[in-house]
């Protein structure tokens, strides 16, 4: 089992630093294009938007093709997506670039129903959410790369002359490196764990019977749209209204990521001996509470917060305590997809599959959620108390952990 679920983490990898590049392509296109800002994340729109058009019809081809035949489709997928990018920048096309986005996404989302129940069935299921977590930080790694790379390769181009063709380096080395994934995938040997249920034509029911299933698709939903809108937010408020500098903003977000990281890493080994519920209360509680923080104490509050740059480098920035409170939020987030995803899913047997593919359609709560704290910061004039809709979502999350029954261990219908 441990070739199979390293490859897993592989693509975990992939899933999450081809994510990443969604917010470092997003300045690039703004200066190539003459984009406003709200323009300038339709990118990132587009390619969240695709995970609900694309999650449940991903779950039907895994159980017509099969995990690997699936993910190997959905890698020339995202091979081809890239290709569409590539060709969006050289051809000045701004609709070229937004396609190829959308197929990329469309092929993550492809991806992200083969991992996730992979994940978790390669494997005790008491230690599910330990191999998650573990994925989690491979992940993170990704979504943390992803950024600086692009950093790196602009930060010698003139800001006004930025073009999509300016990363043409990085785009060729994915494409490489997706064949050679392709590849190493094509040899590796999945074992049938009997959940893709290509045997049987038609399957009764369905997931939506199971209330703890339906109860989780909105926390799913919830904790990828604050996740995103955390990181996101917490940049803009920095720069725009605290007045800080672009790179100490975004080396603190950087934090932010890094500490996701470590939670998800030391998951990887608290999951071995702690339940994903208890794990769910715990983080979600402590995210509450931070959150609180951040909204009630007044920024006039300072604290030296260290921060690593796009070159490694330790750096001390005073910021207000309100910013280190969100930036901690790292911790919490960092195990909800995986604790919500057991949780979710526990016991629903031969409807595993099709459960996935609708939890993968509530990562379309990334453009959703950020795009609502955007619109109420509009209205308020104001970054802090836009908050309240991260605190909402974790207040949410709180009470599927708490209320929300596990299916017995041997529902009706369940085989």
């Amino acid at each position: 089992m441990y070739i199979p679920l390293g490859m897993m983490f592989l693509l975990y990898f992939v899933i999450a630093f081809t994510t990443g590049l969604n917010n470092p392509f997003a300045k690039v296109i703004q200066t190539q294009f003459t984009l406003s800002t709200f323009e300038s994340q339709l990118g990132t729109f587009a390619f969240f938007i695709s995970y609900l058009f694309m999650g449940y019809p991903a779950s039907l081809l895994v159980r017509k093709w099969g995990y690997k035949t699936a993910a190997l489709f959905a890698l020339i997928g995202v091979f081809f997506g890239f290709c569409v990018v590539y060709m969006g920048g050289s051809f000045g096309a701004l609709w070229l670039y937004f396609v190829g986005v959308f197929i990329i996404g469309c092929s993550i989302a492809v991806l992200q129903v083969v991992v996730n129940p992979l994940v978790k069935a390669l494997g005790p299921e008491e230690t599910a959410s330990s191999r998650m977590n573990f994925g989690g930080s491979c992940s993170s790694t990704g979504a943390t790369l992803a950024p600086l790379l692009v950093g790196i390769m602009i930060g010698n181009v003139v800001a006004g002359n930025l073009q999509i063709s300016d990363l043409n380096p990085l785009l060729f080395t994915i494409l490489g490196l997706l064949i050679v994934i392709f590849i190493v995938l094509y040899k590796v040997n999945i074992p049938k764990l009997n959940l893709t249920l290509s045997d049987e034509p038609t399957i009764k029911g369905s997931a939506f019977q199971f209330p703890h299933f339906r109860w989780g698709l909105l926390a799913i939903f919830l904790y990828v749209g604050v996740e995103v809108a955390t990181s996101n937010l917490t940049n803009l408020y920095m720069m725009n209204e605290l007045k800080m500098d672009a790179g100490i903003a975004g080396a603190i977000v950087g934090t932010y990521w890094l500490l996701m990281f470590v939670g998800r890493f030391s998951g990887g080994f608290i999951g071995r001996v702690v339940s994903s519920r208890t794990q769910l209360i715990v983080v979600s509680s402590l995210a509450l509470l931070l959150y609180l923080g951040a909204l009630l104490i007044s920024p006039e509050n300072k604290v030296i917060m260290p921060a690593i740059n796009s070159n490694f480098e330790l750096l001390l920035a005073q910021v207000p305590v309100n910013v280190l409170l969100l930036v901690l939020v790292g911790l919490c987030t960092s195990v909800m997809w995986s604790c919500i995803f057991i949780q979710s899913t526990e016991g629903l047997g031969k409807y595993t599959n099709q459960a996935t593919g609708f939890m993968i359609m509530m990562i379309a709560g990334g453009g959703v959620i950020p795009s609502v704290q955007g619109q109420l910061q509009v209205m308020l004039g104001s970054f802090l108390p836009s908050y309240w809709v991260g605190f909402v979502c974790f207040a949410y999350i709180l009470l599927f952990a708490l209320f929300v029954k596990k299916a017995p261990k041997s529902p009706k219908g369940v085989v």
